[in-house]
């Protein structure tokens, strides 16, 4: 779980500090409103950030823009995620799943692989009950234009994210060139309620029971769901596992040990599955708390335990975070095989903290622990790199061969089941050598917050 408030610990740490204070001897013209947050930020930084020895020595009485300081303080050599906020709601409610949207994800890339800069767009999934579901629209429906204008990699930032709009669906011949669908959409974002248990079924194929489950985001809120669909998996008898990690960046920590320990072979239970660490003197505070070993997470024994010798990961580029945990947590105690793109590259966790007082609006989101494996064989400067590559949308030149999450003819989870079961589903013209992938863009529907590439941290025992 997250906490917007550390009490536990706070009150601990906090009294060692020694704060500049708003005597006669600060000159600073900065209001003291502004000096306020900035103390808040300073305090908690100094408290809880994974590199707290590298920050820089800033009096925070002197910085007018609170947004500002954050960034001076920012270890960006290495900490790609740490953020902060000026609406604390905002923040807890997407951490929960809640927010704005048309419930859709999508993908961009350029239509033209060498020359044109033209972008088109295709639907990953939708979201049911939202906005874009009632639309009609569905996964591997192609877009090109947003209020009448085709979208470039110029342009399509100014399009791409706007809560009201019409979007124009086209098809995209083998020509390059793109025949328009009609009519055009219209759709508009309201707040939502994600669930990230997007499909969970059983499919027998040659033998095999297979799980699939299409998981897009690690809410803590939706751990009893998620353990009723691995009680489901193990009634039916499932004994293998393909988890579709595809589109989701992260959430919480306490999420991603629960899915390892309904993952992971039974005779691993007890064994080492994290390593964490964090700053020396958060290190020092929490050891003397709570005893050695309070940085170590063990495979625990769970009812739903499928005790499976394999699992099979499906993976994106922006995979990441507490999905890459999956991944490279189990990896020492089981065969993990990878399908997909390499992943995002984020091993690391935060934890929320808001003004303990209440008085603003503000919230910070920083990086507090690195995560290592049992045999700590991480490397910590890219992502995790797939046993097949494969890039999605394949053969997107027809919308008929995008087939549904959990359609076993969709590309990814064809190639999972013939590598459970020596058998393609797919006939041999539809493999994937034969097949043309278009050249993504790096950016993604939810590439741009730094929130969708988190984990977070439970502080509290």
């Amino acid at each position: 779980m997250y906490y917007t408030k550390i009490l536990y610990l706070g009150l601990l740490l906090f009294s060692s500090f020694v704060f500049y204070s708003c005597d006669d001897d600060n000159t600073s013209d900065v209001p003291k409103a502004v000096q306020d947050i900035n103390a808040f930020v300073h305090q908690n930084m100094n408290t809880y950030y994974y590199w707290e020895a590298e920050m820089p020595n800033i009096n925070y009485r002197f910085e007018p823009n609170t947004f500002d300081y954050f960034e001076k303080l920012r270890h960006t050599p290495d900490d790609r995620w740490s953020f902060i906020t000026d609406d604390h709601q905002g923040l807890k409610d997407m951490l929960s799943g809640i927010h704005k949207s048309t419930g859709y994800e999508f993908s961009l890339f350029y239509r033209d692989e060498k020359t044109s800069n033209d972008v088109v767009g295709f639907i990953a999934y939708v979201e049911p009950n939202s906005p874009a579901d009632y639309a009609g629209l569905k996964r591997g429906d192609m877009f090109y234009k947003i209020d009448n204008i085709k979208l470039n990699d110029s342009n399509y930032m100014d399009y791409v994210f706007r809560e009201a709009f019409k979007l124009t669906l086209g098809t995209l011949n083998t020509d390059l060139s793109v025949t328009e669908r009609s009519p055009s959409v219209n759709i508009m974002a309201v707040e939502l309620q994600s669930n990230p248990i997007l499909v969970s079924k059983v499919i027998d194929y040659a033998g095999s029971k297979i799980g699939y489950l299409a998981y897009t985001s690690f809410l803590d809120d939706f751990n009893d769901q998620l353990e009723a669909e691995f009680a489901k998996f193990k009634s039916a008898g499932v004994n293998e596992l393909v988890l579709d990690l595809r589109y989701n960046s992260g959430g919480a920590v306490s999420s991603a040990l629960l899915l390892c320990n309904m993952i992971a072979p039974a005779h691993t239970i007890g064994e080492v599955l994290l390593h964490n660490t964090f700053n020396t003197q958060l290190t020092k505070a929490l050891k003397e708390e709570w005893g050695e070993g309070f940085n170590v997470d063990h495979i625990q024994a769970n009812a739903n335990n499928l005790n499976l010798d394999e699992l099979v990961v499906l993976t994106g580029r922006n995979t990441a975070s507490a999905s890459e945990m999956i991944i490279y947590g189990l990896q020492p105690h089981m065969n993990v095989y990878q399908i997909g793109e390499a992943t995002h590259g984020k091993y690391y966790a935060s934890i929320t903290l808001s003004d303990p007082d209440n008085n603003h609006n503000w919230a910070i989101q920083p990086i507090v622990m690195r995560a290592e494996n049992k045999d700590n064989s991480i490397d910590y400067s890219s992502g995790l790199e797939p046993d097949v590559a494969r890039v999605d949308f394949i053969g997107a030149f027809n919308s008929a061969d995008i087939y549904p999450l959990g359609d076993i003819n969709e590309d990814y989870l064809a190639l999972a089941i013939e590598h459970i079961t020596g058998q393609s589903p797919l006939p041999s013209g539809l493999k994937s050598s034969t097949l043309k992938t278009l050249r993504p863009l790096s950016i993604h529907n939810k590439h741009l917050h730094p929130l969708h590439y988190d984990m977070q941290y439970n502080l509290k025992k």
